[in-house]
């Protein structure tokens, strides 16, 4: 019989009353149907490794998922919790190495030689690359970056040691040491700036991305101990335009028409790392300002209360009702990802309990 990725070959069971047990239960699925040489993806994945799917979003994704192991090993210290990490980090660092390029990343690597079935015309189309081994797809975004560098930053400050922690950091400053070789542009092999790339400080493509640029920069700064990461970052925030771009990054995108729905889950990973170790306190005072701002929007998702939730400055009750209306037998790879990462969050904040 065909292999049908829509359908589950698992008995139907009542949901989850906790938190806790539903977060469990994401996290087992995932590792069981969803993930496709290391990398999560939406589609339950092809158990006779036959069929082989694309998403382009793998190394966000990915990203998201080595954030939740990593914050999972700092509250409970499991073994378990600690080894998916490991195994995740691996899988995302792949992106790298797969490009044979020091620093380039890619967004998706599929051991095989393409094109794979799923590959249909899209603005990516032509950004496939064939390996000898492994065929990857380029044309990086910072909506890959900005988890790619979260994941392992929350690895490398809260989960890894030794020679995982040294490989995480090495891949931490190739990849932006890249970006900042190059103005803070996401380029490719040939130095050509991709899409949605540019934070630089001439002509970051939008309010946003100098957020991006500021964020990519104190994750390197803080994992490496790289002076040079330092000396660019108080270049940048000390530039006035561009730390108000960041700062503002909501109501500018909004009013330039250029702040897309999935845009809340990529702007708050740089507010909380830049609200913990940002050093100034006048610059917090005024990232803080632009993360109420994000919250307060009519339309915001969960993802700025949860930050505001973090720092106790409002948002839990946004963060229980949604955790409590999650359906993990309704949702897809993806969704469980961001509950499992949700719930991690949220338990490391303090925000609930193991009992909730």
């Amino acid at each position: 019989m065909a292999f049908n990725p829509a359908v589950s070959d698992e008995p139907p069971s009542h949901q989850p009353v906790s938190f806790a047990a539903k977060a469990d239960l994401c996290e087992s699925d995932i590792f069981a149907r969803h993930l496709q040489h290391g990398l999560l993806i939406p589609q339950v994945v092809d158990p006779t490794g036959a069929l082989l799917y694309t998403h382009d979003n793998c190394g966000l994704r990915t990203g998201v998922m080595l954030s939740a192991l990593s914050l999972k090993w700092s509250v409970t210290r499991e073994p378990e919790a600690r080894a998916r990490a490991a195994q995740t980090a691996a899988a995302l660092r792949m992106l790298e190495t797969v490009t044979g390029v020091p620093g380039m990343t890619a967004r998706q690597y599929k051991k095989m030689q393409g094109p794979g079935h799923d590959e249909h015309p899209s603005w990516l189309s032509r950004q496939w690359h064939q390996g000898p081994v492994y065929r990857w797809l380029g044309n990086v975004s910072t909506d890959e970056m900005t988890w790619f560098l979260a994941g392992l930053a929350d690895y490398v400050l809260l989960c890894a040691e030794g020679r995982e922690r040294a490989r995480s950091v090495a891949t931490i400053n190739r990849v932006v040491g890249r970006m900042l070789d190059h103005g803070m542009r996401i380029v490719e092999a040939d130095g050509r700036t991709t899409t949605w790339g540019d934070c630089s400080r001439e002509s970051a493509r939008e309010p946003l991305f100098c957020l991006h640029g500021l964020h990519y920069l104190k994750v390197a700064e803080v994992c490496t101990d790289n002076p040079r990461f330092a000396a660019a970052y108080e270049e940048y925030a000390s530039d006035a335009h561009y730390l108000e771009q960041a700062v503002h990054c909501y109501k500018l995108g909004r009013a330039k028409r250029c702040w897309a729905d999935y845009d809340w889950e990529l702007a708050t990973p740089g507010f909380d790392f830049l609200l913990r170790h940002d050093s100034d306190p006048a610059r917090r005072d005024l990232l803080t300002q632009g993360l109420l701002e994000m919250a307060a929007a009519p339309n915001a998702n969960l993802h700025p209360h949860l930050c505001t939730a973090t720092f106790g400055l409002g948002g839990k009750e946004q963060v229980r009702e949604w955790l409590a209306q999650f359906d993990p037998q309704t949702a897809d790879g993806v969704s469980k990802g961001w509950y499992h990462w949700i719930y991690w969050e949220a338990r490391s904040a303090g925000i609930i309990t193991p009992t909730d």
